[in-house]
């Protein structure tokens, strides 16, 4: 495994920290993104500019076609500079990975070029019900097939980015005894009649990031919204693969999250003085800084290997299920730490400090919780 970078990496990640810390933290630290309050683009534009919103599209549709390693590199930056962008980003990039998959040339044409450039819309991914999340047998959404298409009907729940969405990538069964083993993908245009964006969700974190609940009711689709239409093929498996690929993407937002945890308690250590010296001098609070900078690097490092064996086209299953496990659980060791050091400035309403602590906090929630990722990882070790 190589750990250089080349030309082309290493100036798309220059101009991406740039952005982030010249242009998205400042930008994201001044603004109060409360439901109150409508959607603010420009967080996305600033990345749109930079065609960012979906790197890892294809350039043949318009995208920048990143591999796996330079996306999390990237995404790691903005997850330091704002984790609700970056989690914009993650369902974006998650939304369209059943499409890169399994999509004919057609769909690809017809929804990839959306997702690039300057005007890139945003995606959603729609999987979670209120009935259940991780237990898939538990899925109500039902896609009744018809002469022309199909009929759609049920609910998502807890769903990133669904209020902006043009496109919703959509899991649901075509056959109620079936359960899980007749489940199908489905690319939705937000304009289809019969799709509603009911209930916002006020989550306590990744502010910047808009959740809702998506109803289907009688939402009528052709035939051409259904990816691979041969009746052999398994959503269940495409599923799996996209989560495969996706997760090790979140282990990237935790490594940022933690990153900047860190930065911020480093940085205080250094200016805060305490019986005559400042506290990093003192013992307690330089190996607590040490820990938390050893257990980031550990997490980079997590990442960077699933997303090697991505790249290389290997197994990365267990590999990627460990990033995603690892990483977001080390995010709410770093942000806690850095809290006992920052102490009540810690948790001081609107701080940064404050937001990441609840930000890491729903890390271990996403992309499959992570005993979820224990059991995939436990399945495949013996």
């Amino acid at each position: 495994m190589d750990f250089s970078l080349s030309k082309k990496q290493h100036e798309l990640l220059q101009t991406v920290r740039e952005l982030a810390e010249q242009k998205i933290k400042p930008y994201a630290r001044s603004k109060d993104f409360s439901l109150d309050t409508e959607f603010d683009w420009h967080l996305v534009r600033i990345l749109a500019e930079h065609n960012l919103v979906c790197p890892t599209i294809p350039e043949e549709f318009g995208g920048l076609g990143l591999d796996t390693i330079t996306t999390a590199l990237l995404m790691e930056e903005i997850a330091a500079a704002c984790p609700g962008l970056a989690a914009v980003v993650d369902a974006n990039l998650h939304a369209v990975g059943p499409i890169m998959i399994a999509g004919s040339q057609r769909q690809k044409e017809q929804w990839l070029p959306r997702l690039t450039g300057a005007k890139a819309c945003l995606a959603a991914f729609a999987l979670t019900e209120p009935s259940g999340g991780s237990d898939l047998d538990s899925m109500i959404t039902l896609a009744k097939k018809t002469r022309r298409g199909f009929v759609i009907n049920g609910r998502k729940d807890y769903i990133l980015n669904a209020p902006q969405a043009e496109l919703i990538c959509l899991f649901a069964m075509t056959d109620k005894l079936q359960k899980k083993s007749s489940m199908r993908c489905f690319i939705v245009s937000r304009e289809t009649l019969g799709v509603k964006i009911e209930r916002l969700r006020d989550i306590a974190a990744l502010d910047y990031a808009r959740m809702a609940e998506i109803v289907f009711d009688k939402a009528e689709i052709d035939s051409g919204s259904i990816l691979k239409a041969d009746e052999s093929y398994s959503g269940y498996l495409l599923l799996n693969e996209t989560f495969d690929t996706g997760r090790v993407l979140v282990g990237a937002t935790s490594v940022g999250i933690a990153r900047a945890a860190y930065e911020l308690a480093a940085e205080h250590a250094s200016n805060r003085i305490q019986f005559g010296r400042t506290i990093n001098k003192h013992q307690a609070v330089s190996h607590a800084l040490v820990d938390m900078a050893a257990k980031i690097e550990m997490a980079r490092l997590m990442t960077w290997k699933a997303c090697w064996l991505i790249d290389k086209g290997h197994d990365h299953t267990v590999a990627s299920a460990m990033a995603k496990l690892t990483a977001s659980a080390i995010a709410q060791e770093v942000t806690a730490a850095a809290a006992d050091i920052l102490g009540a400035r810690a948790v001081e309403k609107g701080s940064f400090l404050e937001e990441l602590l609840r930000d890491a906090r729903v890390l271990s929630t996403l992309e499959g919780t992570n005993n979820i990722q224990r059991n995939i990882i436990a399945s495949l070790l013996y």
